[in-house]
């Protein structure tokens, strides 16, 4: 936004001789950090320049060569100023009205002044609502804020971009299809924007995602604005070399994972060229769709809210994943996993995180990165069917679960031609595995990956009325599932419907 400053608001902001005040410090740091741009009038200037203690003048004007002054402002005339109803009895009401002109005619978006006059005449004039105290702003600007959360996620770091080294090879390709792109990583760098990324054993970089929040943007050429917090996905990249790896996949988990905890509305994407049409086939496998084009590129872009529709359980997940239905009429099962399948399929809870080879992407599989993984078991129940909602229970030695899953699809068979293709970049077993699981008839679940922010322990279980050990597949009500999961989580990452 474009903020428009009073005098009464950067006199005690800039003068030297006042202590600080500590709003005024929360202003010019939030404005700073959301990328708002200060504005004064240029007559301010001559304001200013009619106060009679010559030291503080110097020093005041001195100062506001750091704002940016409204370029060409809007004039007011004479009889402009009387169709308003604006008196001009001295030089404070000429420099007072010439001020809520510049925002009357929209050269910026809101004006901040403690001028208890500036508000009435804001008021004949209907523009109350873009005119603020310096409390009333700050606190639009914190709820402006996204508090950004901070997350762990084993093998992905996220960082500044001043901290990566643009001149490696990994940015090649970015350079040949945009030609100022040094240049603008440059400028993202000093603004301060973030990116996740993905490195080699070596520190190489071989995937990457910088991303920035944006608010009610019109993101095609035909001016279409959406409205809301927006996540967008500036630059999303994948060493060649490591497809098939599925750090794409994982990418776009975090950054699901990201609009979730920061409740962002909104993610999108440009995409351009025959080389993003793998992208694009991601975007599409999770919900995103075409809005537009914006110069030669095509906007992606998904919804982050849960929205009410007529879709099934399982579209709705597509759609709108991470977030799902979980009514009374979706089953609900306790699904038992080994450590060492656990710790493979599930890397953000293995025992690696924090250790020296957490970086290490070699030591992780394809199916840890991905969304959409597959268990197998030889249970015998046929029940389960898609959009139903499965629990792992990691089983002898944390006896708890951290993960849980929205079924795709079902499959019951032994033929491993069958059921190979189908799983190879889902599960955990590799094919000698597989070929002796298939040995007799296999239940196949596909499912979408969710992550729990908090443990269920043993005796949260317990105390849900699942009790025995939990050997075998098991179905449990709609009341253990929400005593498990919303009583539990507290509505923190569990995404479901019934959460919103």
């Amino acid at each position: 936004m474009n903020i428009l400053l009073d005098t009464n608001i950067i006199i005690p902001l800039e003068d030297t001789s006042k202590v600080l005040d500590a709003s005024f410090a929360e202003l010019r740091k939030l404005s700073a950090v959301q990328q708002h741009c200060l504005y004064i009038h240029p007559m301010q200037v001559e304001d200013i320049q009619r106060d009679k203690n010559q030291e503080r003048k110097r020093i005041v004007l001195s100062r506001l060569q750091q704002y940016s002054q409204i370029e060409n402002p809007p004039t007011l005339t004479d009889l402009e100023c009387q169709k308003l109803g604006l008196t001009q009895n001295n030089d404070n009401d000429r420099v007072d009205n010439r001020i809520l002109f510049a925002l009357y005619r929209g050269a910026v978006h809101l004006l901040v002044t403690n001028d208890e006059g500036i508000h009435r005449k804001a008021s004949r004039l209907g523009i109350q609502d873009k005119v603020y105290r310096l409390g009333q702003v700050l606190h639009l600007l914190r709820r402006y804020s996204t508090q950004t959360l901070s997350f762990d996620y084993t093998g992905v770091k996220e960082r500044f971009l001043y901290e990566i080294n643009k001149d490696q090879p990994f940015f090649d390709s970015l350079r040949r299809s945009y030609q100022g792109f040094d240049n603008w990583f440059q400028k993202c760098a000093v603004e301060k924007r973030k990116c996740w990324c993905i490195e080699n054993n070596q520190g190489d970089l071989v995937a990457i995602c910088i991303y920035k929040h944006e608010r009610d943007a019109k993101l095609t050429d035909e001016g279409e604005i959406i409205h809301g917090h927006i996540l967008k996905l500036c630059t999303f990249k994948v060493d060649i070399q490591t497809r098939g790896k599925k750090l794409g996949e994982r990418l776009l988990y975090i950054a699901f994972d990201y609009c979730v905890k920061n409740k962002m509305d909104w993610v999108y994407l440009h995409t351009f060229g025959e080389e993003q049409k793998t992208l694009v086939g991601l975007c599409l496998e999770y919900g995103f769709s075409c809005l537009g084009q914006y110069r030669q590129d095509e906007v992606y872009i998904k919804p982050m809210k849960l929205q009410t529709c007529t879709y099934s359980s399982l579209n709705s997940l597509i759609r709108y994943y991470p977030y799902f239905q979980d009514n009374d009429t979706v089953q609900k099962f306790i699904i038992p996993i080994r450590p060492r399948y656990h710790e493979d399929l599930f890397p953000d809870f293995s025992s690696m995180k924090g250790s020296l080879f957490e970086k290490d992407q070699s030591l992780y599989s394809c199916q840890g990165n991905t969304i959409k993984k597959a268990y197998l078991c030889h249970a015998k129940i046929k029940s389960i069917k898609k959009g139903d909602i499965v629990l792992f229970y990691r089983s002898c030695d944390r006896k708890s679960i951290q993960c849980m899953g929205i079924i795709e699809d079902t499959l019951l068979s032994n033929n491993i031609d069958e059921v190979f293709p189908l799983i190879a970049k889902r599960t955990v077993f590799n094919y000698r595995e597989l070929q002796d699981i298939l040995r007799k008839k296999t239940l196949v679940l596909l499912f979408r990956y969710i992550a729990l922010e908090h443990e269920i322990t043993g005796q949260a279980i317990s105390q849900a009325g699942i009790n025995g050990y939990i050997q075998s597949i098991r179905k449990i009500t709609n009341d253990q599932y929400s005593q498990l999961i919303h009583e539990n989580q507290h509505n923190h990452t569990v995404n479901s419907s019934s959460a919103h």
